[in-house]
């Protein structure tokens, strides 16, 4: 009886090892990006309340092009922990500073479709993606934001260009 005791405990061990595991992985390298600012939208009795932030990343291949991602956050307890499933709700504006390098050996017509920003948006199947694209013709800069859920596929997207005629 007690050598099955000892088992069933071992195994419960291991289960909550494994678990921890899988949501270490999971949440490993999520990049927020620089948090300008949030905003309540709606009022939480346990946890956080639900949001709208506002986040900027850099595109690291093209020095002087910052963009900010808005976009709803849940709340609530299952926010706080990091479990909650944020809405597909998104907003994106990118800028361009006085002077816009791209990075050696970055053939932007060669990059389209380049992931420059990612972020889990669910504990598991739903992420935030922005992704690059060039007209070359125009000789703009187009940054576009999808949310992307196994699932249901990834109907929200927005927007945004900047053009970069006098880029070095």
């Amino acid at each position: 009886m007690r050598r099955i005791l000892i088992w069933i405990a071992a195994i419960i061990v291991l289960i909550l090892a494994l678990l921890l595991l899988i949501y270490v992985t999971l949440f490993a390298g999520r990049s927020e990006g620089t948090r300008i600012g949030a905003t309540s939208t709606t009022f939480r009795i346990f946890g956080p309340n639900d949001k709208v932030a506002i986040d900027r990343f850099d595109d690291d291949e093209i020095a002087g092009v910052a963009c900010y991602l808005a976009r709803a956050r849940k709340g609530g307890v299952p926010g706080a922990v990091g479990t909650a499933e944020d809405p597909s709700e998104l907003s994106l504006s990118c800028a361009r500073g006085p002077v816009v390098t791209v990075k050696p050996g970055t053939n932007l017509a060669d990059a389209n479709g380049e992931r420059v920003f990612s972020e889990r948006a669910s504990i598991l199947f739903k992420t935030i993606d922005v992704r690059r694209y060039y007209d070359k013709e125009r000789k703009t800069l187009c940054y576009l934001v999808i949310s992307t859920k196994l699932i249901n596929g990834s109907p929200t997207n927005a927007t945004s260009c900047i053009n970069i005629e006098d880029a070095k």
